[in-house]
């Protein structure tokens, strides 16, 4: 049974993260989630995105804390990916604590994960990725710094139920609000999602936006499931 991380685990992974030792990273993780130390959810929110904004945060200002930033950046993202069969196989194991009926006539809702161009910081949406699967959604991430055009491309060939449209600095949402009109334009059937630290501010207070929800949990992209077509 999986469970929440102990402090002493966030605290070691902390220390691993700090030095940028990343064999130590990936290991650490690679054993707490294979013995049941933490859960995919809590890892991803409570060590692995918590311990990167601490750092990132306790560094401000300081001349080499860019480059230490992205070290820990590509290592966070090292431990995500081997991270991926944990989470297919907890995937499988909630699809096969569903109902019999519901595995076998439920169609699965389809997210596309995109962010606008010259928007970088793709780890959060990364994360989403993941939990958009577990809670049972067909996901495809697109990744950063996607061009507009590229972007309408891809739902017009993957038709998802929804987009989540994910932007981190505070720069890019006049872009965002661009993207989004046009999707609602082009593809007015799509149901139009935000993610990201961009839309939790006044700046990116979500009624500029028109139609969208914000999402900023597990519990938020659940909640996506009970809506009905």
């Amino acid at each position: 049974m999986m469970t929440d991380a102990p402090s002493d685990f966030f605290a070691q992974y902390r220390a691993a993260l700090a030095n940028m030792d990343k064999p130590a990273c990936v290991q650490m993780v690679l054993t707490a989630v294979s013995d049941g130390t933490t859960g995919l959810v809590d890892l991803y929110q409570g060590v692995l995105a918590r311990a990167l904004n601490e750092l990132s945060e306790s560094e401000l200002g300081l001349p080499d804390a860019i480059w230490r930033e992205h070290v820990r950046s590509e290592i966070t993202r090292t431990v995500i990916e081997c991270c991926y069969p944990a989470v297919v196989a907890e995937e499988k194991a909630r699809e096969q604590g569903r109902p019999a009926m519901d595995r076998t006539t439920v169609t699965k809702k389809r997210v596309m994960i995109v962010l606008p161009a010259e928007e970088y910081h793709e780890l959060g949406a990364r994360m989403g990725a993941d939990f958009f699967q577990l809670a049972g959604f067909e996901t495809l991430f697109v990744g950063a710094n996607t061009p507009a055009e590229s972007i309408l491309n891809g739902i017009s060939h993957f038709k998802p139920d929804y987009v989540d449209l994910h932007v981190v600095n505070y720069y890019n949402l006049f872009k965002a609000k661009d993207l989004l009109s046009q999707i609602q334009r082009q593809y007015p059937g799509v149901r139009l999602l935000a993610s990201g630290g961009a839309f939790s501010g006044e700046a990116g207070q979500l009624e500029r936006f028109g139609p969208v929800c914000l999402v900023r949990s597990l519990a938020d992209i659940e909640a996506l499931l009970e809506e009905t077509p």
